[in-house]
């Protein structure tokens, strides 16, 4: 790794906190879109930290959850796979779609149940990746 590598790691996890953090603060709130979007984008920041720990190469410009775990090239379990999923279909939805207003997706039922598997990939993926968070 090369000090630019392990720069670019630091600032992965720390924005994947700090957008860990806003998702609590957003469920708190009663702001389920964004805490549900930013649920998306802590996995996302993480990604991109595990991305640059097993390629030593910066990540596409991508926002595709999915991809971006291909492109790591880690096999995840199937339980985990089926949470980035969910998680992955609020980073347009709960900014830019109609169903951003929509109460039957954006509630506190869902937020809290999202924000959890957020909490699950990101424990999968620091304890598979022995990351310092």
């Amino acid at each position: 790794m090369t000090k630019n590598s392990n720069k670019a790691i630091g600032f992965w996890l720390m924005s994947s906190q700090d957008n860990h953090e806003t998702a609590y603060a957003m469920l708190k709130a009663g702001r389920y879109n964004f805490a549900m979007f930013m649920c998306q984008q802590a996995v996302e920041a993480l990604l991109k930290a595990v991305f640059i720990i097993q390629k030593n190469d910066r990540p596409e410009y991508i926002h595709k959850l999915p991809r971006l775990v291909e492109l790591t090239g880690i096999d995840v379990p199937k339980a985990i796979d089926k949470k980035i999923l969910k998680i992955d279909a609020h980073y347009i939805k709960a900014r830019y779609k109609e169903d951003r207003f929509n109460k039957k997706i954006y509630n506190k039922r869902n937020a809290a149940r999202l924000f959890k598997d957020t909490q699950d990939v990101i424990a999968w993926f620091t304890k598979n990746q022995k990351l310092k968070t």
